[in-house]
């Protein structure tokens, strides 16, 4: 039942009280040098509620749910759930600033994601770069598939783990990126959720 997860998150929560240990301290991605573009959703965060961190675009292609600004123990972080959305699909896109990558080169993609009651594959997060989005029309631009390490329905609930390097240095020109998230609020197989953390592009030394 969905009341479980409910009882989870509060073990969770008394788990970390009683350790004193911040996951901060363990999920932080070393501050790649030199940077081109780095996220971690830390400004102005607040806690559960609509992501709108300044130049990323939140965009619910299906259904209501969006993503959403979390903070758990001092880590913000932005997160995609279709819980109780009471939509039957929800499809949600988290798309970055426009990222330059003419001014050098070797650059190198990084970030953490982390899953909760995930439990099918069909309740998917995607990681997909563009060169020709315009900024507005998100289902009209060209998104690439890019190759990461996610988290599966295996991994350990909100244990953010690393994307590996994801080579970008064959990209030229503005690039975006994105995070793309399905699932659905009526089907309970498929109502999980994604966390996002930690986004750097740097260059490769």
């Amino acid at each position: 039942m969905k009341i479980n997860k409910i009882f989870f998150i509060l073990g969770f929560v008394s788990i970390l009280s009683l350790t004193g240990c911040s996951p901060e301290d363990d999920q932080k991605t070393p501050d790649f040098v030199p940077l081109v573009f780095s996220e971690d959703f830390s400004i102005g965060a607040v806690d559960d509620t609509i992501l709108d961190t300044q130049g990323w675009i939140n965009f619910n292609e299906v259904g209501n749910a969006k993503w959403k600004e979390q903070v758990f123990s001092n880590n913000p972080y932005a997160e995609f759930s279709s819980f109780q959305s009471g939509d039957a699909v929800n499809i949600g896109w988290l798309v970055s600033p426009s990222i330059n990558l003419d001014t050098q080169e070797n650059e190198r993609f990084v970030f953490r994601a982390s899953q909760s009651f995930v439990t099918s594959s069909s309740n998917s997060l995607e990681v997909l770069i563009s060169t020709d989005f315009d900024g507005t029309n998100v289902t009209t631009a060209t998104w690439e598939p890019l190759e990461a390490t996610l988290p599966t329905t295996s991994s350990a609930y909100f244990a953010f783990i690393k994307s590996g390097e994801i080579d970008l240095s064959g990209y030229t020109g503005n690039v975006n990126i994105a995070f793309k998230v399905r699932g659905s609020g009526t089907n309970t197989t498929l109502d999980g959720s994604y966390q996002v953390d930690d986004i750097r592009v740097f260059i490769k030394q």
